[in-house]
């Protein structure tokens, strides 16, 4: 079973938009299996944050907007989705990952 990596790109203070996603999150990560899902936030607002924020964008081959969702190294939603787009869209990468026999980091 593969492992999904969900990133919030956000600003932790202040950005209403990124609390309501990093909440939505929170909301269904207990859904998942334990190990199957992790997740972190990436604050642009600090440098540790800045610095995953480029290497997001040379991965990802274009810079996220704050706030959006990476899952895996791809840019997910550049908009805050609904808590069924999101939980679709974590399920979708998993069944990719259980066909391919992939364990994605």
């Amino acid at each position: 079973m593969g492992e999904v990596y969900v990133e919030i790109v956000a600003k932790q203070k202040g950005c209403i938009l990124c609390d309501l996603a990093i909440c939505i999150l929170e909301e269904i990560a207990p859904e998942f299996t334990p190990g199957m899902l992790r997740w972190s936030v990436v604050d642009v607002g600090d440098r540790i944050g800045l610095s995953r924020m480029e290497e997001l964008s040379r991965c990802c081959g274009k810079r996220p907007a704050v706030p959006s969702i990476v899952i895996n190294d791809k840019i997910a939603f550049d908009h805050i989705p609904d808590m069924e787009a999101l939980s679709r869209a974590i399920r979708e990468v998993v069944a990719g990952n259980a066909a391919t026999g992939q364990n994605i980091e």
